[in-house]
């Protein structure tokens, strides 16, 4: 209850800052930036290994859909989550596994094609798994992570997200906080 309580206070913050306006123009490529995190004291009286519903998935993928493009990474310099990282790691309660940012290419909805952790650059010990982005009538944001090895917590989520929210994708014992918005430029 005090680590939810803890990070409820930590997103409360960070969402009365305001968020910066889309581009006009969709390039067909989208700028995502996620910041994976764990408790340092997992919560006690639920089974943390209980297997993922994979909830939003459709696993419609055909050996004819083009993959996603990682078109290029961004510097912390580019990154709009800084600061939440910054608290999170300030409060006592979280340990930040990974902090990225990158351009890319989306699959069309729903095909459930995703980059592999290893692709976008996130090595983190323990930490394995996709991340997916797809683009139909509305854009769809999922994750389907694994953390640990015995036992192995794992979080599988895909759903609807808007442009420059922060989307917060959850487990007791670990999250995700994402964001994406059209990218300005490709090269």
């Amino acid at each position: 209850m005090a680590l939810s309580l803890a990070l409820a206070l930590v997103l409360a913050l960070v969402a009365a800052r305001p968020v910066p306006a889309a581009p006009a123009a969709n390039t067909g490529a989208y700028q995502v930036e996620v910041l994976i995190f764990r408790a340092i004291d997992p919560p006690t009286g639920e089974d943390l290994s209980a297997s993922a519903e994979g909830r939003g998935f459709k696993r419609l993928s055909d050996p004819g859909t083009t993959p996603p493009e990682v078109l290029r990474t961004l510097d912390p310099g580019q990154m709009q989550l800084g600061g939440m990282a910054s608290k999170l790691r300030a409060s006592g309660a979280w340990t930040v596994l990974a902090h990225a940012a990158w351009v890319q290419t989306a699959t069309e909805w729903p095909r459930d094609l995703g980059l592999t952790l290893e692709q976008l650059g996130i090595n983190a010990s323990g930490l394995s798994g996709t991340i997916y982005l797809e683009h139909g009538q509305f854009l769809h944001l999922g994750f389907e992570l694994r953390l640990g090895t015995g036992p192995v917590w794992s979080l599988s989520e895909l759903r609807k997200i808007r442009y420059g929210e922060k989307n917060y994708f959850d487990h007791p014992g670990f999250g995700v906080i994402a964001i994406v918005n059209p990218a300005r430029g490709t090269g």
